[in-house]
This record gives structure tokens, sequence and C-alpha cells, in this order.
């Protein structure tokens, strides 16, 4: 059985590592183990992490057809009016994954930052930090708890944006910031309305409630979801309200690029499906029909999206805008509401972390050698070709190229959207992919067809152990693209524990 402990230890475990991580960096900054040290340190945490979310998901998942769990802190079944953490098979997806890919990334970012540098300590901390607000918001159980650590999520993710403290950092976390803060407006307001109108918070109350409102409250309602959504739809980086992304990604340091993009835009998308879906209810089975404006929404950013990539001549900016345009391919899955949609949509949350992760790792060791441009990088595959063999992968898997888990992903995103009726979307999808082929392809080109314009010798200056984290996630898009299967059937329990989906 499973206990409010076995739900907190995660996230609690987490809040004391970031807490003690920076006594941690201080006992063993001036040791030559220092980084040996730390590493081990970040292993035992999420070891430690890791036992207890699988402890979690084991005892869960003991018994046949697990229900819903909704516990408040005192361990009891919640009430509304309670703060309360719910355990679900989505829950328990998001939280592994979170924890699996959080690791990774941190390696990398131990080897490219100067972990003697004083701020080191405090950067890692609110990695750790940021990790267990993650953690927090997926299981949350209902909107307010949800809105706390989220919002803890949001500041962490500021801090590492403005890690460099220059003038281009600074600017990009503002712009974040206030739309961040614009953001909360409206979502408090809409919780506002919801709490009015339903006298709960608590997602399953919630749900209960709206599926048998008045027509007289109908329009408030519409409106108090219209204010949530387009909250979370900022913070997700949809179009139109995707201004901050490719700034404030251009100008975070590498690693806080990688852990914002696999893991904090992740996050959103699982708001957005656990508030449409989970709480609102899909078409006919709910009061509001949310799929005509997610559509348009999808589509707007998919074009948008790859046409501003397609622009670019910074390397790290040109990613950044590909993250915005994979918002719109997690929206077309959302769309479907479908089983192979819901699918498709999770599947596509462990791709499009791991690989925009791993091409954001390899543009920072590029960034780290002086080369930020696309002119900059013109033969630079003879030199440093295990970094841009690496960008190479993410791009192509990014733009859904075979036998990339990235073409696996967007199959099944499009084959959602066909069979659910929405093949427009699925034909704008196939299109823009194409486009993010051909930018793709030139930049594979610049790296590796092109002379170099300074024929001087670059040497790799950084330590080698950091192509250790980045061949974990070469891997694991490989191998998920080539046996898709190995997370099919951990997102299966998911769609059985949706019966009202649309029939495929």
């Amino acid at each position: 059985m499973i206990e409010i402990i076995d739900v907190i230890l995660p996230v609690f475990t987490l809040i004391v590592a970031a807490i003690l991580t920076i006594p941690v960096f201080k006992l063993t900054c001036k040791s030559r183990y220092h980084n040996a040290a730390i590493i081990t340190w970040f292993l035992l945490v999420f070891i430690a992490v890791g036992v207890s979310v699988a402890n979690l998901a084991l005892t869960y998942f003991s018994v046949a057809n697990p229900p819903v769990l909704n516990l408040n802190i005192n361990g009891a079944e919640a009430s509304p009016f309670q703060s309360s953490f719910l355990i679900d098979a989505l829950s328990l997806y998001m939280a592994i994954m979170i924890v699996a890919v959080s690791i990774i990334i941190i390696i990398y970012s131990v080897f490219f930052v100067n972990s003697v540098n004083r701020i080191s300590s405090r950067y890692f901390a609110v990695m750790l930090m940021l990790t267990a607000a993650l953690l927090g918001a997926v299981l949350a159980g209902d909107l307010l708890t949800l809105f706390i650590f989220w919002e803890i999520a949001t500041v962490s993710a500021a801090f590492l944006m403005m890690f460099r403290k220059n003038t281009f950092s600074i600017n990009a976390t503002m712009k974040y910031l206030i739309m961040v803060i614009i953001a909360s407006a409206f979502i408090l307001f809409g919780l506002s309305l919801v709490f009015g109108i339903t006298g709960s918070l608590n997602y399953l109350a919630v749900s209960s409630a709206i599926s048998t409102v008045s027509s007289s409250n109908l329009p408030l309602l519409i409106i108090a979801f219209v204010f949530i959504a387009a909250g979370y739809a900022i913070e997700a980086a949809i179009v139109p309200f995707h201004f901050w992304l490719p700034d404030a990604y251009t100008a975070a340091p590498a690693p806080s690029a990688a852990f914002l993009s696999a893991l904090v835009d992740q996050g959103s998308y699982y708001i957005l499906i656990r508030i449409l879906i989970y709480i609102i209810l899909p078409p006919g089975q709910g009061p509001i029909d949310w799929t005509i404006m997610l559509s348009i929404m999808a589509a707007l950013t998919m074009i948008f999206g790859n046409i501003f990539a397609l622009v670019q001549s910074n390397i790290k900016r040109l990613i950044a805008y590909i993250c915005v345009a994979d918002v719109g391919y997690n929206l077309i899955a959302i769309t479907c509401v479908t089983a192979l949609g819901i699918t498709a949509n999770l599947y596509f949350f462990l791709i499009g972390g791991l690989t925009t992760a791993l091409a954001f790792m390899a543009v920072g060791i590029l960034n780290h050698h002086g080369f930020k441009n696309l002119n900059d990088v013109a033969g630079i595959g003879k030199k440093l070709p295990l970094v841009c063999i690496a960008l190479t992968i993410a791009g192509l898997s990014l733009a859904g190229v075979p036998p990339f888990g990235g073409f696996m992903a967007k199959y099944l995103v499009f084959t959602a959207a066909i069979e659910a009726n929405y093949s427009w979307l699925a034909i704008i999808g196939i299109l823009t992919s194409i486009l993010q082929t051909a930018y793709i392809f030139r930049l594979v080109n610049i790296m590796f067809g092109k002379k170099a314009k300074n024929n001087n010798s670059v040497t790799f200056n950084m330590n080698k152990k950091i192509f250790i984290p980045i061949l974990i996630m070469i891997t694991a898009i490989f191998v998920l693209g080539l046996f898709p299967d190995l997370v099919l059937q951990i997102i299966q329990p998911v769609i059985n524990q949706l019966p009202f989906l649309n029939p495929i």
C-alpha cells in the first residue's frame, strides 16, 4: 500500500540534496579529485531518488489495474479543500523520465562548468531544486499544488538562464520572467474562477464538477480555462507566446539549455495534457471543445518555429527554434485525443527531451571552442568529429530521419492525426519536417562538406569524459528508434487508465 511518505520522499530527497550540495562543494573544492567527488555525490543522490521512485512505481503496479490515488498530506484520501498528491500511470511515467534525464545532464554539466568556480555550487544546487520542483509538479494532485511547484521550477529556470550574468543573458531572463509573471497572473485568475464554480481545485473533484456544470456557469468556466490554458501556453512557448524561448535558450549556458529543453519544456506539455484531457475532459465527455483552438495553435507553432529556424545563422538559436517547432508536434498528439495520440505524445516527450538535450550538449562544446555561427563551423567536422557527429545525429532525429528515435516519434504523431481526422495537421507536420531536414542537412554540409576558413588546427580542450553523457544520449536515441516498444510498453498503463479516449 502506498503511503504519502512514499510520494514525498523523492521530492524531499532532492530538496535536502540541493541544500547540502553547497557544503559538499566547499569540502571538496581543493581536492585533486574534485570532479570525481562531485559526480559521486550526484550519483548517490540520484540512486536514492531513483530507488524511491522505483519503489513507488513497483508498489503502485503490484496490483492489477491499479486505481488512481489522490492522497492528502495526512495520507488519507484527499478532500476537495486539501493540498494533495496524485499517483497514476501518467505521473509515474513522467517522474521516471525526469529522474533518468536529469542525472545524465547533470553529469554533463559537471564536466562543462568550471566546478572550482564559487557559483558552481549554487548552480548545481538550483539544478537539483528544479528537478525536485518538476517531480512535485508531476505528482501534484490539485491545481494549487501544481501551481506552487511550477512557480518554483520557473524561478529556478530563470537562475540557470542568468548564470553568465552578461547583458544578453540578463535581458533574456528578464523577458522570460515578465512572460512568466503574466502567465502566473492568468493562471491565478483562472484558478479563482474554477474554485468559485466548483468549490475545489482537486483534479478529481474539479473534473467531476465540470462534467455536470450548469449552463449558467458554463461561459464562466470556459473563461477560467482559457486563462489557465493561456498561462501554461506562455510557459510552454506555444506560438504566439513563444518569443521568450529563443533568447532564453541562446543566452543560457549549454547545460542550462539542455536541462530546460529536456525537462521544463516536457513538463509544460504534461500540464496541458493533465488539464485538457484529465480535468476538462475531451469533447463529448466534457462541456468544452478545446481541440479546434489547440489544432490551430499546433499548426502555427510548427510553421513559425521552422521558418524562423531556417533563417538563423546562430546554431544555438537555430536549435532553440526547433524546440519551438517541437511544441507544435506535441500539440498535434494532444489534439487527437485518441489512444494512439496520447501514446505518441508521451513517446515524443522522451525522445524530444533526449534529442534537444543532445543538440545543446554538442552546441555547447562548439561554443566553448569559439564556434557559434554557421560560417564558423565550416569544415569543423574533420577537426572535432565526435562533437559534429553528435550534433548531426541530434539534428537528424529532430527532423524525423530514420532510424533515429525522432522518426518513430513523428510517425506516431502523424499517424494519430490521420486516424483522428486531422489529416491537414499531419500534412503540415510532414511538410515542416521536410523543411527541418533541409536546414539540418545544410548544417551537416557546412560542418563536413565545406572547406575550413581558418586553417589553424583546433584542439579539443575539455575533459574527454564529457562524451560519456553524450554517448548515452546517442545510444538512447538509436535504441529507442529501433526498439520503440521499450517505451511504448511503459506508456500502455497510461492508456489503460483513460477508458474515455475517442476510438482510434
